[in-house]
């Protein structure tokens, strides 16, 4: 052994010699170092290469890069090991403050999802209950002014007006429904996709069948992402696709939801710069709703023949 070994380790070079590889080495690690040992000696492999952990005589953990070659005579037996050890402590170091900075970034952002959708629910609910409540009077009592003075009926501007208040009124509930449809939280999934939908066809004039055998209410997490992947594949499709007909499926298969969205429209290039087109930020938050939780997701497209969303969400 070389003088850098023995500092690595924390050890001289004559308690070394006084003992093994086994003794230095953490507990969690010895198991497999054997097992690689073991298939060196037994002739299955000339070498091995893995990572592990050494004791040192204060408690200090290091990690190392490990390559251990097996030498053997003219006759094949055995002879010498020969060891390469790197000290990379510094970088599992670094590795491990990368995975707390991950799960920190991952935790902060399933709450600014759930805080986001706290918000959609809250604006729905104002824009509903008081913004367009007041409308629906403000109308009423215009309508009663009508009926009271005759020369109102035959006013052009009197007319217009109410036909504005109509439209607000049913451009904010179109809005609030869009925001977070109630359908959502009182019948569930389904029953949200089918309306949306209906009223997405209507806009859009672009076929939307929702087909599921779905019988029971999901986790609300589960839902809402679905809801929202749909939502953003639906709108892709007829922004950017300029599709005819799009088709959504729901389907459970063993622990988890499986979201399907089908679409005619004309496709796109799929690849690294996907992301770089006026539909990648809808695909990148998709994306990122499916793996905050876990799951899986995957887009097929083809130029001229349509684009296919597939998300899998765990139920756990």
């Amino acid at each position: 052994m070389n003088d850098r070994f023995c500092a690595i380790v924390g050890r001289t070079r004559a308690a070394l010699m006084a003992g093994d590889f086994q003794g230095i080495t953490h507990p969690d690690d010895l198991e497999a170092d054997l097992a690689f040992v073991s298939a060196l000696l037994a002739g299955n492999a000339s070498s091995y290469l893995m990572e592990k952990r050494y004791l040192r005589p204060d408690g200090a953990v290091v990690w190392v890069s490990l390559h251990v070659a097996l030498l053997r005579d003219a006759a094949g037996n055995p002879t010498t090991f020969v060891s390469v050890v790197e000290d990379i402590s510094k970088t599992k170091a670094a590795e491990e403050m990368l995975k707390a900075y991950s799960h920190r970034l991952e935790t902060l952002s399933r709450r600014l999802l759930a805080v986001q959708e706290d918000e959609r629910r809250a604006l729905a609910r104002d824009l509903h209950d008081q913004v367009g409540q007041q409308l629906a009077g403000l109308k009423l009592n215009l309508e009663a002014l009508r009926v009271r003075y005759a020369a109102l009926a035959a006013e052009l501007r009197f007319t217009d007006s109410l036909d504005i208040i109509d439209q607000t009124i049913g451009q904010i509930s179109d809005t609030a429904l869009d925001l977070r449809p109630s359908m959502l939280d009182d019948l569930g999934i389904v029953a949200a996709l089918r309306s949306y939908a209906r009223r997405q066809q209507l806009r859009s004039g672009c076929a939307i069948s929702v087909e599921s055998d779905l019988a029971e209410r999901l986790p609300d997490h589960v839902e809402t992402s679905a809801f929202r992947i749909v939502q953003e594949a639906v709108t892709n499709a007829i922004r950017h696709g300029h599709a005819s007909s799009v088709i959504v499926r729901l389907a459970l298969d063993a622990g988890g939801l499986r979201v399907t969205v089908r679409d005619d429209g004309r496709g796109f290039h799929a690849g690294a710069d996907a992301t770089t087109r006026s539909s990648g930020m809808g695909l990148l938050s998709m994306r990122e709703r499916v793996e905050l939780l876990e799951g899986e997701f995957r887009v097929e497209t083809t130029i001229g023949r349509g684009t296919v969303v597939h998300a899998r969400l765990p139920l756990a």
